[in-house]
């Protein structure tokens, strides 16, 4: 692929990170990330010669960029910078260039474009380690470096051609000694955290895990046990309060309010909240008897006619609606996705019951985001591109347990979305994972 022509901005940036130029950090987002990297990379050394390997994987166009920028960082600190180019391995290039040191530096903008991210592994390159300049130093460093990203960087990182997602990094976030039945992010600015709903009630936890706020479960009616728990859950504008939920059994949803580390209950629904997002929400009503959802929907709390004799699983909404605004488990393990019109956009086969629909990559479309159909012991997250049909772009390594929810929500602060998941673990406890295209959780 032929390089793309520099934009005036950009090459004004690139001046001034070059040799003898002004501090890097004047240069705008790519050289303020480049300055912080070499500040770094010459702590607590004399300098010496660095050769420089710069990656950028799904935003090739950082890569050359970066490279330039750190090499005039570190040249300002004394520094002899060696960039490498071509397919040689970084290892052998590096000792073919006499370097001492190598840095491979991986460089990313988020999902959301709001921030670009260089990690750095600093190594020797010297044949022997024995005749590196301390013989008790690390063999390698691990930095990074995170600021704000402006418009040469968003432009940049932009592909020539369609947009493709970066591999997402699935993480554990903490653990909850319940089971829980259904998630919900609750989104406020860079303090977002998740609601859980367990047999015993609503949880509000940090993304560490820590207690924030709590709301017992309404006793059920009697003679109205389950086979198994359930519960709707949802984040939107519910007039008085953000947060609704109804128990499997319950008569009533109920609107909560945060109010003062309390979660207060400030109004009922008739209807069963199922899914909450920025095409607006979506109602129904509990199955008699079953854990499951009548098949009926409604964007107001009238939860419309039967569409069909079947039942429904679950629901979800996504955040940022494109063509896929909503979409529905059928007892079939299969997701039939609608548009915000509550039209049809396509299905999806062998859904498990944790899934949501979020856009990972920010590029204006949501993928579904699924856990696996088949019952066992470990389970997979798989990350779906609906259109023009469905084709799995990502999946996962096996986790423990089995996924039982799943919401989205921007949980990293990087105005793409995430995706909580919980999967319930033998012993009755629950694990709670974070799949993110945030290049700050990918480096954990």
């Amino acid at each position: 692929m032929l390089p793309r022509p520099l934009a005036p901005a950009l090459l004004a940036a690139l001046l001034l990170s070059a040799p003898g130029a002004a501090p890097a950090a004047e240069g705008g987002a790519l050289g303020q990330a480049a300055d912080e990297l070499a500040a770094r990379i010459a702590e607590g050394t004399a300098p010496d010669r660095v050769a420089i390997a710069a990656t950028a994987p799904g935003a090739e166009g950082l890569a050359e960029p970066f490279a330039a920028a750190l090499a005039g960082a570190l040249s300002r600190r004394g520094f002899a910078p060696l960039p490498l180019r071509g397919r040689e391995s970084p290892e052998a290039a590096a000792r073919g260039a006499g370097a001492d040191r190598l840095a491979r530096v991986r460089v990313a903008l988020s999902a959301g474009g709001r921030e670009l991210a260089a990690t750095a592994e600093l190594m020797s390159a010297r044949e022997n380690f024995f005749l590196q300049r301390s013989p008790d130093a690390a063999p390698v460093r691990l930095l990074a470096v995170a600021v704000p990203a402006d418009a040469v960087v968003q432009t940049l990182a932009r592909p020539a051609g369609p947009t493709r997602l970066a591999a997402p990094a699935l993480v554990p976030l903490f653990s909850v000694p319940e089971r829980v039945v259904a998630l919900a992010v609750l989104p406020a600015g860079d303090s977002a955290a998740v609601l859980a709903a367990t047999p015993g009630g609503l949880l509000l936890l940090s993304t560490a895990g820590q207690r924030l706020a709590a709301r017992p479960a309404p006793p059920p009616p009697p003679g109205q046990a389950l086979r198994d728990d359930a519960a709707a859950l949802a984040v939107g504008d519910f007039g008085g309060g953000r947060i609704a939920w109804q128990p499997a059994g319950a008569p009533e949803a109920e609107v909560l309010a945060l109010d003062a580390g309390r979660l207060e209950p400030v109004a009922t629904l008739p209807a069963s909240p199922l899914a909450a997002g920025g095409a607006g929400k979506l109602f129904g009503r509990f199955a008699p008897g079953v854990p499951d959802w009548e098949d009926r929907l409604s964007p107001t709390v009238d939860p419309g006619p039967l569409r069909s004799p079947r039942v429904l699983q679950g629901a979800a909404a996504a955040p940022h609606p494109g063509r896929a605004a909503f979409a529905l488990l059928h007892a079939d393990d299969a997701a039939e996705v609608l548009d915000a019109a509550l039209g049809p956009v396509g299905r999806v086969e062998g859904v498990g019951a944790g899934f949501a629909l979020a856009d990972l990559n920010g590029d204006g479309e949501p993928e579904l985001v699924a856990s696996s159909a088949e019952p066992a012991p470990e389970d997979r997250v798989r990350v779906l591109r609906l259109a023009p049909a469905p084709e799995t772009v990502f999946q996962s390594q096996p986790i423990p347990g089995a996924i039982r929810a799943a919401a989205a929500g921007d949980l990293t602060g990087d105005g793409a979305d995430d995706v909580v998941l919980a999967a319930l673990q033998p012993d009755g406890s629950t694990r709670v994972w974070l799949l993110t295209s945030d290049p700050r959780e990918a480096a954990r």
